[in-house]
Parts: structure tokens; C-alpha cells; sequence
């Protein structure tokens, strides 16, 4: 019997430099910092543009002037993102600190909004309605207050608006917060908004473009967690709705069939995705519901 052949030398490693390198976006918290700078920048930028009467730099008035809208805006954004790092350190699993997304001006607000990133799968359904749940229930109550102090320090307009000027819908919150702090109901036509409410309106509206319950949004998580392997039939349907109102709400189709793309609409199974919710968290979802109905505009936007 001949030996056997000697088994053939290894390839030898590629030079570090050759190695292919994969991006990875930094977690140092100077890394958030900054970017947090850089959106108060740009969001005080637009709001003393827009929003406010002294008129910002851009329009030769102070830096300070966008405070009122800039950090209501970045309040509101930032709990929101808070509650869902808070409460993945709570059950143990990995995200990111806040990531604040700057954005140019005066064509957006300022920013793109914020984010985190959860490192690793969410197994336990308990858990991802929670984690789901956190972050715009937080958001939603950090805008009350800005919602209810700016409602009653609207200006009337005194000149007729000009063509292509635009106009914010409110939701029904809105009407509710007018009702309740007696500032009567008036509507973006016939008035010049705070820049607080405005902050919390667009609060609002990321509240509730977030619980859309498609794929890995927000409403994803809670409506997976509610409803276990029947969630894709509830998200095909949701994307249903937005096609069949895509003429009057476009803002919403746009978004829903977006996420649907680059986000998928089922949502991961979970490793208990049998299991009953408790009571509680059966609440939960149902709250976030109410919240998205509250927060939710067909048309928040349109020009005249």
C-alpha cells in the first residue's frame, strides 16, 4: 500500500490590508454627542427660519430664536429613543445610545429624526412588546406638555396666505388639547403656530408613523408580540389600506410600502410565539393603539 500523500500547506492568510474591511458605525458616546450637536444646529437653524418671530441667522436674526422649536424637537425625539434603550437594558439585550440624524436645511426640518441600533434578536415576546411599546409611548408623553403650552400661544394671521404656502392638518389630539386648555378650535389657515406646538406636532407625527405595524417599525414589535404568527396577515392588510387611500393620503403609502421594502412586513418569529400575552401587556398594545389614533393625520401636510 502506498503512503498517503501529505495533506496539502494551508493557504496563508491574507495580508491585514488585503482583508476585505467591514463599516461599522461608531459607539463612542463623543460619536452621539456629535451628532446630537450637529441636529440642534441644523433643527435651530430651521426653526428660527420658520417657525419663529425673531427669525433665526438665516434670516438676520439670533441663533437662540429656534430654541423653542429645536429643543422640544429633540426632547421629543430623543425619550423616544431613550425608552427603547432603557427598557432593551432591561431585559438584557444590546442597542446602541441614540443616534441623531442631521439634516440639511431649510428644504427639511432639520433632521431625519433618531434611531438606535438593537445588536441582537429579540426572543422573548414579552419583551419585544415592551421594548416596542417604550419608545413612542415616551415620545408621546414628553409632547403633551409642548402640545398643551404651544396650543394656546398661537397669532392669528393678519395677511392672506400666499399660493403654495404650507398648511399643517392637525389630528385629533390637537382638537382635544384646543378644547381643553379653552384656546378655541382654530386651524393652521388662521393662524401662525408656535414653535413649540409645531415641535410637538411633528412629535406626533413620528409617533405615529413609528406604530404603523409593519415589519420591524414599532408597531411591528407590538403587533407581532400581540398577535404571534398571525401578524403578516395584519401588516398585508395594513398595506392593503394604504394602497386603497394612496390618492388622499400619500404620506402614508409612501412610508408603509417604503418600510415594506427595505424593512420586510413580517416581522422575525419570537421564541415564545404561542404563548398567551398576559393581561398587562395585552393593555399595552391597545394603549399604543389609542396612541396612534390620537397622533394619526391622513393628510398631515398639503399646500394651498
Amino acid at each position: 500500500m502506498e503512503p498517503s500523500p501529505p495533506p496539502p500547506e494551508p493557504f496563508p492568510s491574507p495580508p491585514r490590508w488585503e482583508r476585505k474591511r467591514r463599516w461599522r458605525i461608531p459607539e463612542h458616546p463623543l460619536f452621539h454627542l456629535l451628532l446630537l450637536a450637529l441636529t440642534l444646529v441644523t433643527t435651530t437653524l430651521f426653526g428660527g427660519a420658520v417657525f419663529s418671530r425673531g427669525g433665526g441667522p438665516l434670516r438676520g436674526g439670533r441663533f437662540t430664536d429656534g430654541f423653542e422649536f429645536s429643543i422640544p424637537l429633540l426632547l421629543i425625539l430623543g425619550v423616544h429613543e431613550l425608552g427603547h434603550y432603557v427598557v432593551c437594558r432591561r431585559h438584557g439585550v444590546a442597542a446602541t445610545l441614540p443616534y441623531f440624524l442631521p439634516a440639511p436645511i431649510p428644504n427639511l426640518i432639520g433632521t431625519f429624526g433618531a434611531l438606535i441600533r438593537i445588536k441582537e434578536p429579540i426572543r422573548d415576546k414579552r419583551a419585544l412588546l415592551e421594548i416596542g411599546a417604550a419608545g413612542p409611548l415616551a415620545g408621546f408623553f414628553t409632547a403633551l406638555p409642548f402640545l398643551l403650552y404651544g396650543v394656546t400661544r398661537a397669532k392669528p394671521n393678519l395677511q392672506p396666505l400666499a399660493p403654495g404656502s404650507v398648511l399643517f392638518q392637525y389630528p385629533i389630539l390637537v382638537r382635544f388639547a384646543q378644547d381643553l386648555t379653552g384656546a378655541g378650535r382654530y386651524t393652521s389657515t388662521t393662524v401662525q403656530e408656535h414653535p413649540a406646538f409645531m415641535a410637538a406636532w411633528f412629535g406626533l407625527l413620528v409617533t405615529a408613523l413609528n406604530l404603523l405595524p409593519i415589519g420591524q417599525l414599532d408597531g411591528g414589535h407590538v403587533l407581532r408580540a400581540a398577535l404571534g404568527r398571525r401578524q403578516p396577515i395584519a401588516s398585508y392588510g395594513v398595506l392593503l389600506l394604504a394602497a386603497l387611500s394612496a390618492t388622499r393620503g400619500p404620506v402614508w403609502a409612501f412610508f408603509s410600502f417604503f418600510t415594506a421594502i427595505f424593512l420586510g412586513v413580517a416581522h422575525p418569529p419570537v421564541e415564545n410565539d404561542d404563548e398567551p400575552l398576559p393581561f398587562s401587556h395585552q393593555m399595552i398594545a391597545l394603549l399604543c393603539l389609542a396612541v396612534f389614533l390620537l397622533c394619526f393625520t391622513l393628510v398631515p401636510i398639503k399646500m394651498i
